[in-house]
């Protein structure tokens, strides 16, 4: 018979953010997996708005800036989107943590995103200035 704490980290472990499954190896109940899944999430929620301010800082085209504040926007709408999708079949005390799962891989990924603008390299035409 395999124990529930057994089956929810079997089912952490097999979430993309590994980064966040590292983190919060030591949570032994669903409760606690739960809250560090979120506090990941929140800690990279929060990078993404320092690197996306620094972005936007470093703009000077006033057309520039209002195209990433759009795309930003449109991108919090499908991270959500995307996440609620990926998560509508899990159920019971096990969805947040799946939930917050799906949200920190996508933000991590959008961080990346972020900071190749923000750190692009002289001469690359594929970035902003």
């Amino acid at each position: 018979m395999i124990r529930l704490p057994a089956v929810a980290l079997l089912l952490f472990a097999a979430l993309p953010a590994r980064g966040q499954m590292q983190a919060c190896a030591t949570a032994t109940t669903q409760t606690d997996m739960n809250t560090c899944a979120a506090g990941e999430y929140q800690k990279h929620d929060a990078a993404m708005n320092d690197v996306y301010q620094r972005l936007l800082a470093k703009l000077t085209d006033p057309k520039q800036k209002a195209l990433l504040e759009d795309a930003e926007r449109a991108w919090i709408a499908y991270r959500d989107k995307q996440c609620a999708f990926q998560t509508s079949n899990a159920a019971g005390s096990v969805r947040p943590l799946i939930q917050f799962g799906c949200l920190d891989e996508k933000t991590n990924v959008h961080v990346a995103e972020l900071n190749r603008q923000l750190n692009c390299k002289e001469g690359d035409p594929s970035c902003v200035r």
